[in-house]
């Protein structure tokens, strides 16, 4: 149990329960290592520049020859196509030609007659590089398609293409860097064990093999030992600046919200001094302390995620992934949130959490207005409460926790009723009344197919950014060999 400022026990679970925060007790999750089994993706880093490595196999590569110069002359990059021909009923036979030639991407022309695919995907057992496939036919494509789904049974990236400009598409499409490639992330809290999500399955070999991130875990005590020496007045200008774009503050008094300021302007110098693209910390480790060790950092992470710097909350790996990727895609701040309750009769979820961002529409566009209030009531932390905009087009998004679908739902904001000032406790004690039962934030967002959603949520957080997106996002998913999970339609629905 916690004790409050004012002395009285507040028993952490219970507190958790009424909040709709069930899930930040620690969990032990199977320990499966995925990084020891088969990484189903292309796990070549991606090169750098504009120079590719293309191997063509037919049997009859004289017969493509006009295909071969449609790739060669992809204006994006500077492709060499190295022609081969080969006997598909000897696919170990092509495993060793194709070996030391430091290929990009394969892409295949399977015989028309004669051929067992499975056996093809055997042979040649798991690829490291991305493979096309082409049928001769288009008329007879059922080789081609059991070939991708026998490659893809061996972890391979491989894909169907249904005519020759799609596959000129495809070819585009994996020759570019992975989205997130070469990109680096920080968190501060014990590896992969963060309080109320923990990823024991993860790890950072795993982890860049599947994105191209790169993840570096450090102790929070570290943050406490340099938060000593943050320049005050850098502090004190970040203060003000909160304090003049609020329309309201609430209940923070200046010491608390300088505190939280001091702590921006060390993760700020942090992102910036190791070019990182993201940050977190897992903040509910001492959260419902009496003595956090750390300011709180919902204001913290507010102002990074308005700055283009992905800062999720409690070190959730998964959805620091899914940040990073929604506003690189969208180059708009994600909001970051539970998903707390989900209504089939309105087709709606309810999102909700204590950090949002002010700037959601885009950096060029007006600030939300906010309000800025304590964490949860409990006379500590600052928190931004912002004023969702209605009727605007939402992507929600997050990875699987194995990093191998992508659940990708869009929305719209639409009205709702603002029930954050609701006590956490029916006919609670005088020193409880002040507590609230849900985040500062509170977003409904209308989708489709909700009971679909249901089925698939990711896990208690999902991300939101303004925007529609789904043909990005499909195709960088494409590039990374992830699984997109979602409704058959991507358009947002209507109020």
């Amino acid at each position: 149990m916690d004790r409050n400022q004012n002395g009285t026990y507040v028993h952490r679970r219970d507190f958790i329960k009424t909040t709709a925060l069930a899930s930040v007790a620690a969990a032990t999750l199977p320990g499966n290592n995925f990084a020891e089994q088969g990484v189903r993706g292309g796990v070549k880093p991606s090169p750098e520049g504009r120079k590719r490595n293309l191997l063509f196999l037919s049997d009859t590569p004289e017969k493509h020859g006009k295909l071969i110069e449609s790739i060669q002359s992809i204006k994006e990059f500077d492709f060499t196509v190295d022609s081969m021909k080969v006997d598909f009923q000897k696919p170990q036979d092509i495993l060793k030609s194709i070996q030391g030639r430091n290929a990009d991407i394969l892409f295949m022309c399977l015989p028309g007659i004669g051929t067992h695919s499975r056996h093809i995907a055997e042979g040649m057992g798991t690829l490291d590089i991305p493979v096309i496939l082409l049928p001769p036919n288009l008329d007879l494509i059922m080789l081609e398609a059991d070939l991708v789904a026998s490659f893809q049974l061996k972890n391979t990236n491989a894909i169907l293409a249904n005519s020759k400009e799609r596959a000129l598409e495809l070819v585009k499409i994996v020759a570019a860097p992975r989205i997130l490639e070469g990109k680096r992330a920080l968190i501060f809290g014990k590896p992969y064990q963060s309080s109320s999500v923990p990823a024991p399955n993860l790890s950072e070999d795993y982890i860049y093999r599947r994105t191209g991130v790169r993840l570096q875990y450090r102790p929070i005590e570290d943050l406490k030992t340099l938060l000593e020496g943050v320049d005050e007045a850098s502090a004190r200008k970040e203060m003000e600046r909160w304090k003049k774009g609020a329309v309201k503050i609430v209940e923070p008094n200046d010491e608390a919200i300088l505190e939280a300021s001091r702590l921006y302007v060390l993760l700020r110098s942090i992102v910036d001094q190791e070019g990182l693209s993201a940050i977190s910390i897992d903040c509910l480790s001492f959260s419902f302390s009496p003595k956090p060790m750390l300011p709180l950092p919902c204001l913290s992470f507010s102002r990074l995620r308005d700055e283009k710097i992905s800062a999720p909350c409690e070190a959730d790996v998964c959805m620091l992934l899914s940040s990073m990727l929604l506003q690189e895609i969208s180059g708009r701040p994600s909001y970051f949130a539970n998903v707390s309750s989900v209504n089939s009769q309105k087709s709606s979820v309810v999102l909700r959490h204590c950090v949002a961002p002010t700037k959601l529409l885009g950096a060029d566009a007006s600030p939300l207005r906010y309000n800025l209030r304590d964490y949860h009531g409990f006379g500590r932390g600052v928190v931004p409460e912002v004023e969702f905009p209605i009727d605007v087009d939402v992507t929600m998004g997050g990875f699987s926790k194995d990093l191998k679908d992508f659940v990708l739902w869009p929305g719209r904001i639409q009205p709702g009723i603002m029930d954050t000032d609701r006590p956490s406790f029916e006919n609670a004690p005088a020193e409880l009344k002040k507590m609230r039962m849900f985040c500062s934030n509170r977003a409904e967002v209308k989708i489709k197919d909700v009971d679909r959603f249901v089925q698939n949520i990711a896990g208690i957080h999902h991300v939101m950014v303004a925007g529609s997106y789904a043909n990005a996002i499909r195709n960088a998913m494409l590039r990374m060999n992830v699984d997109i999970i979602g409704p058959s339609d991507s358009i947002a629905p209507e109020i």
